[in-house]
């Protein structure tokens, strides 16, 4: 964590491509509530407006939100105007990009003779390029060769921090901060599981293990199909709640997954939840939950959740999952089906055997590490100067 007494920025610019439900977008809006909490005036952009937690910022204090979306080739073009206007207009002390082509927009900010602070978000580790089309992995190059322009490149885990550092990037503007955890919304509920129960019809003796992540190739919900069938074979009273949405791009993807569980007779036991705006509640109803990615995990935002509701998560070993779970439930090798079955069901009967013990644990492992304030102080600081 950065130690720096530099003078907290009066006006900051969070941009990113849109509010739809996701885990860069809820920590935009963390980092706007806390930040502007602590006294900074918070703009946030988006290109592409009407997502669901635009709503999460609607009347917060010293909180302004801008639609800069245009439609088209033109309306490209029409959006880097916006963005400079936007910018050159509020004399922004520092801007602030997350994922790619936000990072990449914000270098409009360098044709301006007073420019703020440009920092980027990088948000992802251990990508696998064969999983995106060209358009991606040519953002993710051009994001590479164009970051020396930037002044900070912020990583929101250490597993990227240290990628990064072997990739090329400016070695002194790379930083990191850690994602934050709205621990006071995402805590235990005893009333959850009853909640989940009458929505879904689960019952009260089924174990239930969770999944939170968009249906994407980088997600590894195959591995997690394989897991869950040869668990339902030992424990034929479990069940599988999935929560996230069909990314843009990859309803076909989406079909077939959902085909493959058809295929592995599992459709009695998963329940395809669709995208949530209040996965707490499932969170807080599960007795595991459970992270499968293959690749291209920075910070997984659901990891901690889980653990901050007192839910016990069993992840693979990519990003910072492990450095977020600390030993406190099970790590298994990615792809490693057979592992994730076992440590499931290793879970299960833990959870069964001390709940309240684990539950305690689990939440003050979030607390001390991942508060709103302590990870929004640090981001001010941060954004505060040039490094040197």
């Amino acid at each position: 964590m950065s130690t720096s007494t530099a003078k907290q920025p009066k006006k900051i610019l969070l941009l990113i491509r849109s509010l739809n439900i996701g885990g860069a977008e809820r920590q935009v809006v963390s980092i706007a509530k806390t930040i502007s909490s602590l006294g900074t005036e918070v703009h946030v952009a988006v290109k592409a407006s009407g997502g669901p937690l635009e709503s999460d910022l609607a009347d917060v204090p010293n909180v302004n939100l801008h639609h800069l979306g245009e439609q088209g080739i033109v309306g490209q073009f029409k959006y880097f105007l916006k963005l400079r206007k936007l910018i050159k207009s509020n004399q922004y002390d520092a801007v602030y990009g997350f994922m790619p082509l936000p990072n990449l927009a914000l270098l409009v900010a360098r044709t301006l003779r007073n420019r703020p602070l440009i920092a980027w978000g990088v948000r992802s580790s251990d990508v696998d390029p064969t999983l995106y089309n060209s358009r991606v992995k040519w953002t993710m190059r051009l994001e590479k060769l164009l970051s020396r322009f930037s002044d900070r490149v912020i990583t929101n885990s250490q597993a990227a921090l240290e990628e990064y550092r072997l990739n090329d990037y400016p070695y002194a503007k790379l930083s990191h901060i850690p994602n934050a955890i709205d621990i006071e919304r995402f805590r235990p509920n005893p009333e959850a599981r009853k909640i989940l129960e009458a929505e879904t019809g689960i019952q009260p003796d089924s174990p239930v293990i969770g999944i939170f992540a968009r249906i994407h190739p980088m997600k590894g919900h195959l591995t997690f199909l394989k897991a869950a069938s040869a668990l339902v074979k030992r424990n034929p009273n479990v069940r599988f709640i999935c929560a996230g949405e069909d990314p843009e791009g990859y309803a076909a993807y989406a079909s077939r997954i959902r085909q493959n569980a058809t295929e592995r007779k599992l459709d009695d036991h998963i329940i395809w939840l669709g995208p949530r705006k209040n996965p707490e509640y499932l969170m807080a109803a599960c007795d595991v939950t459970t992270l499968t990615s293959d690749s291209g995990e920075g910070f997984p935002n659901s990891v901690a959740e889980s653990l901050a509701c007192g839910t016990p998560c069993v992840v693979t070993d990519v990003g910072d999952g492990p450095v977020i779970v600390n030993d406190s439930t099970a790590v298994v090798a990615r792809g490693d089906s057979s592992g994730l079955a076992q440590a499931w069901q290793k879970m299960l009967n833990n959870v069964a055997a001390d709940s309240a013990a684990t539950e305690a644990v689990l939440r003050s492992s979030i607390v001390d590490r991942y508060s709103p304030e302590q990870i929004g102080r640090e981001t001010l600081s941060q954004l505060a100067e040039r490094p040197a």
